[in-house]
C-alpha cells in the first residue's frame, strides 16, 4: 500500500519515497524536510480506512549496528546527527488482504486514496501558510 501511495504522490509532484524497510540512512533525507509523513499498511486499522497520528521522537533510537528503524527512531537520529526537527505524521492504511500479490484489493485502493488525499491536503495547507 505504501509504494502505491508513493507512486500517486510522485505523480502529483510531491516528494515521496517508497521503501520496504526504514533504515538509518533515511535520517539524512528526513533532516532535509520540513514535514515527514510515513505511510504504511496496518492490519490494526479497519480495511479501507486510515488512522493518523503524530510521530514523537522517543528515547529508544537506533542501537549500534541496527539495520532497520522505526519512525520515532529515525526522527531522533535526524535530530541528534543533523539538528533537524521536522513535523512528522504516520498514516496507517487498513487493508483486507495482506498476502503477497501484484495488486491491491478494493478496500486497499480506498485506503491508499484516502491517505493520498490527506497528504495532498496537508501539502496544500503547508503551502498556504508560507
Amino acid at each position: 500500500m505504501g509504494p502505491a501511495a508513493a507512486e500517486v504522490l510522485r505523480a502529483e509532484g510531491i516528494d515521496a519515497l517508497a521503501v520496504h524497510q526504514l533504515t538509518p540512512e533515511l535520517a539524512e533525507r528526513i533532516a532535509g524536510a520540513r514535514t515527514v509523513i510515513f505511510l504504511d499498511a496496518d492490519a490494526g486499522t479497519a480495511p479501507g480506512e486510515i488512522a493518523i497520528a503524530n510521530v514523537p521522537v522517543v528515547a529508544g533510537a537506533l542501537k549500534p549496528m541496527e539495520h532497520h528503524a522505526s519512525p520515532p527512531a529515525l526522527l531522533r537520529l535526524a535530530r541528534e546527527v543533523y539538528g533537524a526537527r521536522p513535523d512528522a505524521w504516520l498514516i496507517a492504511m487498513g487493508g483486507a488482504d495482506f498476502d503477497l500479490g501484484d495488486s491491491l484489493s478494493d478496500l486497499g485502493k480506498l485506503a491508499v486514496a484516502k491517505a493520498v488525499a490527506e497528504v495532498s491536503a496537508r501539502q496544500c495547507a503547508r503551502l498556504r501558510s508560507k
